[in-house]
Order: C-alpha cells, then sequence, then structure tokens
C-alpha cells in the first residue's frame, strides 16, 4: 500500500525523478514577482495604505505559504495587498490600497478569516488534548 522511493525518485512512477540538490543550486534563481497596478486601480489609491499586523500562521492559512491566493484577492475585493513579514519573524504587516470603503471591508473579511482559522486551530488543540486524556488510563494496564 505505501511505496518506499529511493531518493531522486517519484512515487507511484509518474511524472519525471527529482533532480539532486547539486543541480537545483546550480540554477538561476526565478525572477522577482513584479506587481503591476490593475487597469482598474486608480493610482490616487496608492497613497493612503490601511495596514495592519497578523500573525505569520494565521496569513500563511489565509494566503497560502507562497501568498498565491493574493491576487484572487485582489481582484474580488478591489484592493492591493502587500504582504511582508516583519523583522522578529511572527509577524507579517498587511498594507491594503484601494479606497476607504473598499479597505475596510478587506480588513473585516482577514479579520473573519483570522478569527475562523483561530478557532480552528483551539478545537484542535482541544481534541488534542481530550485524546490525549482518554488515551492515559487506557494504556496503563495497572489502572
Amino acid at each position: 500500500m505505501c511505496e518506499e522511493a529511493a531518493p531522486g525518485e517519484v512515487l507511484g512512477g509518474h511524472g519525471t525523478p527529482a533532480p539532486p540538490l547539486e543541480e537545483l543550486l546550480k540554477k538561476p534563481l526565478p525572477p522577482p514577482r513584479i506587481h503591476i497596478r490593475p487597469w482598474w486601480f486608480p493610482v490616487e489609491e496608492l497613497r493612503n495604505p490601511l495596514v495592519f499586523y497578523l500573525e505569520t500562521w494565521v496569513a500563511d492559512a489565509i494566503f497560502g505559504p507562497d501568498r498565491a491566493q493574493i491576487p484572487q484577492m485582489e481582484w474580488q475585493g478591489q484592493v492591493l495587498l502587500t504582504v511582508d513579514l516583519t523583522s522578529s519573524g511572527d509577524f507579517v504587516e498587511i498594507a491594503i490600497f484601494g479606497r476607504p470603503r473598499m479597505q475596510n471591508r478587506m480588513r473585516k473579511v482577514l479579520v473573519s478569516l483570522m478569527l475562523w482559522h483561530r478557532q480552528h486551530q483551539n478545537r484542535a488543540e482541544k481534541m488534542q488534548q481530550l485524546e490525549d486524556s482518554l488515551k492515559g488510563p487506557l494504556l496503563d494496564p495497572d489502572a
């Protein structure tokens, strides 16, 4: 059922084998993502961003670890987002550019997603504690 893969080999036989680390290190880095202002976004709205901070793990859950969800959220919210890691690394700085009404709407969406992810995380931690407390006495045959 579970296959063991040799280094550099793809599981299941589909695709090409992964290149060794030495080859990856020799390749040039991909060009940085250039953020171009969309045609629908007015230039005047770049002056006053709404800035707030989120924990890094929450931002990864909302935007994805590689921030792949940002363009879709920008398009749907008609705002521009920048998500930058702070110097401490525990928080990210989110700047929302756009009309004030759209900025507030996007902030509310992001705060709502943050609360949902925190509740989900807390629920998962409580379930893990419950499982651990239930397993403890059952494993001890002398109890």
